[in-house]
């Protein structure tokens, strides 16, 4: 299954996706979203689908969000009048991420390289986190004078303490695999991106000893204990960044970010 943001193998029971995107570093924009929903659907109706692994096309996991992509969209909310726009779209990205959580198959994040922002939202909605020594990563929103809103916020809680979540939250400091592994982010480090990919099959192979049924029982046992806090927290960040920001904020901060990185 190839498509245009995302190139999908099915290979012994593992779906391997791997992200392309819509702009450079893997930056999620454009068709990610539907096809990454679109995907999960599939997963999760295909008996030959044991468990699900994302990763990055190249020596990067994702950057994060497509700024330019979104500062069109936001350019042509404005001029139309959209006034909704904002909560709306957020909310459909949001949608996306919760079909990563959703899916009733085991789903692990391969990360290598920079994996920033929505990348770091995603992949606090897979179930494992595996990463090379290189990988890093950040929650950088509060930069942009927004609240981080698709996921992050209220799924990274369940994977690291307070202190450290907050400190990332805050500061949108970047830190190493190292310390991700040691405050919970991470479940492993590996050496290399081959290495990444074993641990994937390694794990598939321990999941085909189990019956379907109870691998998805067990998910949504251990998700159903938090679903009403996460979806109240989704709502919260959607109004609040629509009420605090709006379209016109978040589009003159997503702009001089994006002047300020391609500044000589």
């Amino acid at each position: 299954m190839s498509r245009a943001s995302l190139h999908v193998t099915v290979d012994d029971g593992l779906a391997l996706v791997t992200i392309t995107g819509s702009g450079e570093g893997n930056a999620l924009g454009g068709t990610f979203w539907t096809e990454l929903e679109h995907f999960t659907a599939t997963a999760a109706a295909r008996d030959d689908i044991r468990a699900v692994a994302l990763t990055g096309e190249g020596a990067t996991f994702s950057v994060g969000m497509d700024l330019r992509w979104y500062v069109v969209r936001l350019r042509r909310a404005e001029r139309s009048g959209d006034r909704t726009f904002m909560d709306d779209d957020v909310r459909r990205l949001q949608q996306a991420m919760t079909a990563v959580a959703a899916c009733p198959k085991p789903v692990v994040a391969l990360i290598d390289g920079e994996c920033t922002g929505a990348a770091l939202e995603l992949v606090s909605a897979c179930d494992i986190r595996y990463a090379t020594h290189r990988a890093t990563f950040a929650l950088p929103e509060a930069q942009l004078g927004v609240v981080a809103d698709l996921g992050g916020l209220q799924r990274l809680p369940l994977l690291v303490n307070q202190g450290h979540l907050r400190e990332l939250a805050f500061t949108g400091r970047t830190i190493g695999a190292e310390r991700a592994a040691r405050i919970g982010l991470v479940n492993d480090v590996y050496a290399s991106p081959a290495a990444l990919h074993d641990a994937a099959r390694t794990l598939t192979d321990e999941l085909r000893r189990h019956p379907a049924h109870v691998m998805e029982g067990v998910k949504r046992t251990l998700d159903d204990a938090h679903q009403d806090a996460v979806r109240r927290g989704l709502d919260h960040c959607a109004r609040w960044n629509g009420a605090h920001t709006g379209a016109d904020g978040l589009r003159k901060a997503m702009s001089a970010r994006l002047e300020t990185a391609t500044a000589p």
